[in-house]
């Protein structure tokens, strides 16, 4: 009999990955303007604008479709800083925003299809529950997972984002739970996947991306 009632997993870092890193394309998209820095340099800005815009001030705020447009429109204002002039800002950042839209700029994890199968066939129902937007459902597509997955939980469509734990109230909701104890996340980041997910009364696991079998092993238990 199955331990839990859904099983529930983080999309980017966990699932799936941008291919090449996002720092790689917001570079090369700002190269043709002068010199944005190294990828280096680029990766550390992108990272420290992620970490205001998901986890600093905002972090409570309800979010939509449109609020996550203009979140990633500051972040990636934030990223590139003046390296793209104003008047060109729009139409690249609309390039971007297009580019993670498909699912040719991401990969699969090499664990991800046979742990999903391997956990259906047990009986769990698969969720990905993921601070993105209307885009994901495609990319799902495309990467040829959507079959294995039953429901799809997106921040922009739940109204709030991890992680603040009404992202966790509205999930459970929608998946039709009453007792969140017999639900599991399973994410890359700790404050976002882990901690706010047990804060919300779930049980969570923390998943290191250290090696290609690495959500296999974390879930052979299961």
């Amino acid at each position: 009999m199955p331990l839990y009632e859904w099983i529930v997993f983080d999309s980017t870092g966990t699932l799936m990955t941008p291919d090449p890193e996002p720092a790689q394309v917001y570079r090369d998209a700002a190269a043709r303007f002068g010199n944005p820095g190294s990828v280096d340099e680029v990766r550390s800005r992108l990272k420290a604008a992620m970490r205001r815009h998901f986890f600093g001030d905002t972090a409570e705020s309800p979010t939509s479709e449109a609020f996550e447009l203009q979140r990633w429109r500051r972040i990636v204002g934030e990223t590139l800083g003046d390296g793209i002039p104003p008047e060109d800002f729009p139409s690249t950042f609309e390039s971007l925003w297009q580019h993670f839209a498909e699912a040719a700029a991401w990969r699969l994890f090499a664990d991800v299809a046979d742990t999903l199968q391997r956990l259906r066939r047990q009986g769990y129902p698969i969720a990905v529950a993921s601070n993105f937007d209307g885009r994901l459902r495609p990319i799902l597509a495309g990467l040829g997972i959507e079959s294995l997955v039953d429901e799809v939980l997106i921040s922009s469509d739940l109204g709030f984002s991890k992680p603040n734990p009404k992202f966790y109230e509205a999930a459970a909701k929608r998946l039709g739970v009453s007792d969140v104890r017999t639900l599991l996340m399973i994410g890359d980041t700790h404050e976002g996947d882990v901690v706010a997910a047990k804060r919300a009364g779930w049980d969570a696991r923390h998943l290191v991306r250290d090696r290609p079998d690495a959500l296999s092993e974390l879930t052979s238990d299961l």
